[in-house]
């Protein structure tokens, strides 16, 4: 009987240790009865499931083991809105909302979670300020006599509040340059940044994250597609499953422009007539475009090129390989490339992309 109870009060105790060596996450979630929720955890950029549980009177709780301070949650459930990550830090987490995203969701989780969500309320704030504005513009007649100064003074005011979106969160990583929180909102920003404005914030960083390395090695990256470089060689198939090497016809032509582009990107339909026109106007004097698309349909891509009547060779990263070493992040973006491989311009629009070429080939 003895041995009988030290091996129950043995269990116990061990139940209790692995207990408190899980932190848990309890929902209150609304118009979701029934349905599956997931808590996923952030390893190596990928979400990987780590518990689930059905919600039941609007209610779930899911647990977790308790690891790094830094490691990042999210919780899924097919149909959700809304911004649903969180830091927990290792405490219990509160997750209230509902599912239409009438209720607006909130998390309560830890100190570095207050941190993002009183950040992110703020910053939202100035999003909201810039649609109403246009919101209130796209109500109006484009036939009415004040259109077009109401329109200019909208459009300066929408500028001015983005001027003053970036310099709060300039400021904001700045001022709290010793908390990965900061790290993480620039992490999660840095396609907006230069490669010097990096450089410049990781050097204000005084602790290290794991986010911190995130942006250092995408400014490692970064060097390798800024001007200067060599351009990172690839091979992709055209519509007829024509393999085409960049290397290659960059060594047949004095410039080559790589136009990554999409059939479904407004910003580079519209671009598409003034590429079309450079090469026309200087493809004989050694001028070439490589259209790359990042389309995962081929059929809208293919109707895409007849439509815009682009005649230069066309190829498609349906896998995004190429524009993940290219760093795209946005489109319309492109690489001027010389004979010799070296990339000597990049993003170049409207008449900046004529003038930069008949520069270089004068």
């Amino acid at each position: 009987m003895v041995v009988m109870a030290v091996l129950f009060l043995a269990a116990c105790t061990g139940n209790k240790q692995k207990e408190e060596n899980k932190f848990k996450v309890n929902v209150n979630l609304t118009d979701a009865e029934g349905e599956t929720i997931y808590l996923q955890k952030f390893v190596d950029k990928d979400l990987v499931t780590i518990d689930s549980a059905v919600i039941t009177n609007d209610n779930a709780v899911l647990k977790a083991d308790k690891g790094d301070v830094q490691d990042l949650y999210s919780l899924s459930l097919k149909g959700l809105k809304g911004n649903v990550t969180f830091f927990p830090e290792n405490n219990d987490v509160t997750f209230t909302g509902d599912k239409t995203g009438q209720k607006e969701a909130k998390i309560t989780a830890s100190q570095a979670q207050d941190m993002l969500n009183d950040y992110t309320e703020k910053y939202q704030d100035y999003y909201v300020r810039g649609y109403d504005l246009y919101s209130a513009l796209t109500t109006m007649s484009k036939d009415d006599e004040n259109y077009e100064q109401i329109a200019d003074s909208v459009k300066k005011e929408i500028d001015k509040i983005q001027d003053e979106m970036a310099k709060f969160q300039d400021n904001y990583i700045r001022e709290n340059a010793n908390h990965f929180i900061a790290h993480y909102i620039l992490d999660e920003n840095k396609q907006d940044y230069t490669t010097e404005e990096l450089k410049e914030y990781v050097s204000l960083f005084t602790t290290e994250s794991v986010f911190k390395k995130d942006v250092e090695e995408h400014i490692e990256k970064l060097a390798k597609t800024a001007v200067g470089a060599i351009a990172p060689d690839f091979t992709l198939q055209t519509a007829d499953e024509q393999s085409v090497t960049l290397s290659e016809l960059i060594a047949k032509n004095k410039l080559t422009l790589v136009d990554f582009w999409a059939s479904w990107c407004g910003p580079c339909r519209g671009e598409n007539p003034n590429v079309k026109a450079a090469y026309e106007k200087y493809h004989n004097k050694g001028f070439d475009v490589l259209g790359v698309s990042v389309d995962r349909d081929g059929e809208a891509w293919q109707k895409a090129v007849e439509a815009d009547g682009l005649t230069w060779t066309q190829v498609r990263d349906s896998e995004g390989k190429v524009s993940e070493d290219y760093s795209i992040f946005y489109i319309p973006s492109n690489f001027l490339i010389d004979s010799e491989g070296k990339i000597v311009a990049t993003g170049l629009r409207e008449q900046e992309l004529h003038d930069k070429i008949a520069e270089l080939l004068n």
